[in-house]
């Protein structure tokens, strides 16, 4: 295991989501309804249990459900990366004309970078058949905009924000 990646619930409707990424390769994706996943130490004991090779574990924090996840992978030996989705960018496009918006922007512009078939030598990433994850990954639009690339989801008329 390379890396994996935690957006938490914190007990919402959403399920809190667990990406486990081999190299380019990524296993299937672990979902927990919010009530599995209602506070810090149940999130943390899913990233526990599921974590090999002492793989970095990057946490969404941007909706605030990930503190206590934080704090309590802290409690337990585990330095996770915290990852905040409005926080501002200082990346370019892989051709260097385009800036982002945000990190939001570059993290969904970079995978679409990486996905490509037709760079040299095609795409190294290998996404698991989930319907789920298919759905996720649908949703993205893009726009121009005066500070550069900016992704726009379906969920931001129900003011998610971009």
């Amino acid at each position: 295991m390379t890396t994996m990646a935690l957006d938490p619930a914190g007990g919402g409707r959403d399920s809190a989501e667990l990406a486990r990424r081999h190299g380019g390769w990524y296993a299937e994706l672990i979902s927990a309804k919010g009530q599995e996943t209602a506070d810090g130490s149940t999130t943390a004991a899913m990233v526990v249990r599921y974590r090999l090779d002492g793989a970095p574990v990057i946490v969404d924090v941007g909706g605030g459900y990930g503190g206590g996840v934080t704090i309590r992978l802290k409690d337990n030996g585990i330095e996770p990366t915290s990852f905040n989705g409005a926080t501002e960018s200082i990346e370019k496009t892989k051709d260097g004309q385009l800036t982002f918006a945000n990190k939001r922007a570059e993290v969904w512009w970079k995978f679409r970078e990486a996905l490509d078939p037709d760079q040299p030598d095609g795409s190294a990433i290998a996404l698991p058949p989930d319907p789920e994850l298919r759905a996720d990954l649908c949703p993205p639009t893009w726009k121009l905009g005066a500070v550069g690339y900016c992704s726009k989801e379906k969920t931001e008329a129900a003011g998610s924000g971009t």
